[in-house]
């Protein structure tokens, strides 16, 4: 079932990939970095993607989602590194360190096919 968290992203992502666009050319692939605390669905999100360009001038454009993993700090010895679950024990033995993560959505490359003419 497609998301309507992840249909809202696509949509906004859709209309700011089209103001970048150049007037020529086609816009072949979109790369974006999600943060972690977004809790988005790379697939929900493509196929939401696909939906939402489809008759617009980037249709067919490709979605490449980079998926940042969670910031985990530790409030006992102060140690903090990153995890793909939020979840986890720290090395130290505190069985609760905080998950932390960033809610950014950055669109950071547009991959365009020259027009020849």
């Amino acid at each position: 079932m497609l998301g309507v968290h992840e249909f809202s992203i696509a949509e906004a992502l859709a209309a700011q990939v089209q103001r970048h666009a150049p007037a020529t050319g086609r816009v072949r692939e979109v790369e974006i970095s999600v943060g972690a605390l977004r809790g988005l669905e790379p697939e929900a999100l493509r196929m939401c993607w696909e939906a939402v360009t489809h008759d617009t001038p980037i249709a067919g454009a490709i979605l490449q989602v980079e998926l940042r993993p969670w910031s985990i700090t530790c409030s006992s010895c102060g140690r903090t590194w990153t995890s793909p679950v939020p979840f986890v024990a720290c090395a130290c033995g505190d069985p609760a360190p905080v998950p932390t993560a960033g809610d950014e959505l950055d669109l950071v490359a547009l991959t365009i096919d020259e027009e020849e003419g």
